[in-house]
């Protein structure tokens, strides 16, 4: 008895394919052979698109190691050392002023963008011992404090100008300028005013040495004019006031021999 004929199933096969897919055939085709990956081969060769993460490649920019790198970088910037500035001082001229003089105290280095500053009568800060405010160029302003005489004034590079100095002007001057770039602790410096001038001081000293010379003169004339007459006693003084060796009674001797005083 023949045996009933089989039919060919067209249910679809499932066969695994390459990278883990799965390729769908059916009965009666031809199957292809597929490539495989050959034992020892890098994983990532053949693969067409990306790596795995983790694998040797370079950080993303959204890793948090890219995070760090900039703000590192951004401190770094940061904490870069300023350039040192020159410090302010205050040059007195005349370096010796006197009564009646005039001076000025100017402050050097001073920063090119400062917008006030202020001068006090004392080492301190305090609003009582305020001389003047100065504003420089292009609109300069002064503005006069309590301590104000009328006698200051204030000039280019916030310059203190004194006139008609006075014994009492000697003591500490203190000056406080403000900059928006740099930090300018206020300076100090001492004025010493004094009471003669350098000048009217040697004169005295050379009039004095002079006057003592002409007193010694005098008193040397003196003596010698009262020393003659005592040594001289009765007799007449002879040249240089030296008294002639004979009295008035006697007469020098004539050939040898002195002639003999008459008696009355």
């Amino acid at each position: 008895m023949a045996k009933p004929l089989e039919k060919s199933s067209t249910e679809p096969l499932d066969v695994p394919g390459a990278h883990g897919r799965k390729q769908t055939m059916r009965s009666g085709e031809q199957t292809t052979k597929l490539p495989t990956a050959r034992a020892g081969s890098h994983p990532g060769q053949g693969r067409a698109m990306g790596r795995r993460p983790g694998g040797g490649d370079p950080p993303a920019w959204g890793s948090p190691w890219t995070g760090l790198l900039l703000a590192a970088s951004v401190l770094g910037s940061c904490l870069q050392p300023a350039p040192a500035q020159t410090p302010v001082t205050i040059v007195i001229t005349p370096p010796s002023p006197v009564v009646g003089g005039d001076v000025s105290l100017a402050p050097q280095n001073l920063p090119q963008d400062f917008v006030v500053c202020s001068w006090y009568r004392t080492a301190t800060t305090y609003e009582t011992n305020r001389i003047l405010t100065y504003f420089p160029p292009p609109n300069p302003v002064q503005q006069n404090g309590s301590a104000h005489t009328g006698r200051e004034t204030a000039g280019p590079g916030c310059t203190l100008n004194i006139a008609g100095l006075m014994l009492n002007d000697t003591g500490n001057y203190t000056v406080l300028i403000q900059s928006p770039t740099s930090l300018v602790p206020y300076i100090t410096v001492h004025l010493f005013v004094s009471g003669l001038p350098p000048g009217t001081i040697a004169g005295i000293v050379i009039g004095s040495l002079a006057g003592a010379a002409l007193l010694g003169g005098l008193l040397y004339f003196l003596l010698r004019k009262t020393g003659g007459e005592r040594l001289g006693g009765q007799g007449t003084p002879g040249a240089g006031g030296c008294p002639e060796p004979w009295g008035p009674k006697q007469r020098p001797p004539v050939g040898g021999q002195a002639e003999p005083a008459h008696s009355k």
